[in-house]
């Protein structure tokens, strides 16, 4: 028999009604000041049972039911990430895990109009945490604050998504990361630093100088495998002096979070290299990059040390050029042809020329080099010019991506948008692909076309040749 529609809506309305009225609430939906922090924070086991467990593995219940705090509180997901698993937290001694739980907790109320740009609070354990705000967006210590202003009856806490974890020095930390956590992505790069110090730099003692201030962009082991070193004895094996010059070139001498990372000037390493920064927010998300490589969040980025701050990169850092993009294309007598393209489309209604030579630009292109051009039909560089521009303007498009993106940082078979976007505006994206060698590929291309050469950083962007034209 058929029922009514009438029926199937009075259900619905009696189901969402009950759901409605039996529906437990969590910390942010109760009204300011009728719960204390540690009861907020167990009600709401979906976004804080980690913190919860935490705050009990450290005996510290009835602290955080009492008094007036500010509460930085890590949710699941930050947790997660640290890899501070409940069998970890279980794992560390009770004076390492209240150190912990501590240094999310600042005396007195303050919130989120009260925290300013370049403000340090100072936590239960007496250690700083700096304030910083990028655009809208609130930072402590680097990490973001998602939520603010949750009211609670003895103060107030904000929801951030990193652990605020702190050790006595850098060595200490990278020592620990590698030793407590699952995945144990720093022990090709300890194994590095100790045999590094059998050189002519000490990087034990440089790392473990509570007056010394570093930024170190921390290769993990797949970084090491990828460069070369496939295993820890190959790390071990090697020339000190040599480990000591790619740690040095990872590494700037002072204290860089990624809200401190400026887009417009690079920072140079004690290599004597250069670190170009980008910085991305296609959604809700801010990526981070130093010379096109993606700087981690969660577990291994932003690693606080007395010393200094660890950004994890799954690449050893490109070494620079110290010439445009444009000039390096230009320089290349397989790339003239593309040059022809980018002179001659500037013409119309877009500057090629200029996008690839004004340094305060960050590009990545894909550059087709001649004998791509020429099985594309043009049999010349002359043959280019003589295209319209129009057409060429729309090709190059399709060759440009905004900011500088290695490989490295896409899945494989993703997907990333180009310069170029439909009638309607839609942009128009290429699918990388990595297995078997990096791959690219346009929408209409039949097949996967190969970079021959990849991921040369220059002063305003990121250059990459390929053999084919890709095609939307």
């Amino acid at each position: 028999m058929k029922r009514s529609t009438r029926f199937y809506s009075l259900s619905i309305l009696f189901t969402a009604l009950c759901f409605m009225s039996c529906k437990k609430q969590s910390s942010v939906d109760m009204p300011p000041s009728i719960v204390n922090a540690y009861d907020a924070f167990s009600e709401d086991s979906y976004n804080f049972s980690s913190f919860k467990y935490l705050i009990d593995r450290a005996g510290q219940a009835d602290l955080l039911r009492s008094g007036t705090y500010t509460i930085f509180a890590p949710n699941n997901q930050a947790f997660i990430a640290a890899g501070y698993t409940t069998a970890a937290i279980q794992a560390m001694s009770k004076d390492s895990v209240v150190r912990l739980l501590r240094n999310h907790l600042v005396d007195g109320k303050m919130e989120s109009s009260g925290l300013m740009t370049g403000q340090q609070l100072t936590t239960l354990n007496g250690d700083k945490l700096l304030v910083q705000k990028v655009g809208n967006d609130l930072y402590v210590d680097g990490a973001n604050i998602t939520n603010t202003n949750e009211t609670v009856s003895n103060g107030v806490f904000h929801v951030i998504n990193k652990v605020l974890a702190k050790r006595s020095s850098l060595l200490e930390r990278l020592s620990t990361y590698a030793n407590s956590t699952s995945n144990s992505q720093f022990t090709f790069l300890m194994a590095a630093i100790a045999r590094a110090s059998q050189g002519s730099t000490d990087f034990n003692a440089l790392f473990s100088d509570p007056a010394a201030n570093y930024t170190f962009f921390s290769p993990n082991n797949g970084a090491f495998i990828d460069g070369g070193y496939t295993s820890v004895a190959a790390v071990t094996a090697a020339v000190p002096d040599t480990l000591g010059r790619l740690l040095k070139r990872h590494m700037i001498s002072s204290r860089l979070l990624t809200t401190d990372f400026d887009t417009s000037k690079p920072q140079t390493t004690l290599g004597g290299t250069l670190v170009y920064f980008d910085r991305l927010k296609p959604g809700t998300t801010t990526y981070n990059y130093a010379n096109g490589l993606i700087v981690y969040g969660g577990s291994s980025n932003m690693l606080g040390g007395n010393n200094g701050v660890i950004h994890s990169v799954s690449r050893f850092l490109p070494i620079p050029q110290t010439v445009t993009t444009l000039a390096r294309i230009q320089s290349d007598t397989t790339l003239s042809y593309f040059n022809a393209a980018l002179v001659k489309a500037s013409s119309g209604g877009i500057d090629f020329v200029k996008m690839l030579s004004d340094p305060a630009a960050s590009y990545t292109v894909f550059a087709v080099n001649n004998a791509g051009f020429r099985s594309a039909g043009y049999a010349t560089a002359a043959a280019v010019s003589n295209e319209s521009a129009a057409t060429l303007a729309k090709m190059l498009q399709l060759h440009l991506l905004n900011k500088r993106i290695n490989n490295i940082n896409i899945a494989e078979n993703g997907t990333v948008q180009t310069l170029l976007t439909t009638d309607t505006g839609t942009p128009v994206s290429l699918t990388f692909t990595l297995t078997g060698g990096f791959k690219i590929k346009g929408a209409s291309n039949v097949n996967t076309i190969p970079v021959i050469t990849q991921n040369i950083v220059t002063t305003n962007g990121q250059l990459n040749i390929i053999g084919s034209l890709l095609t939307p």
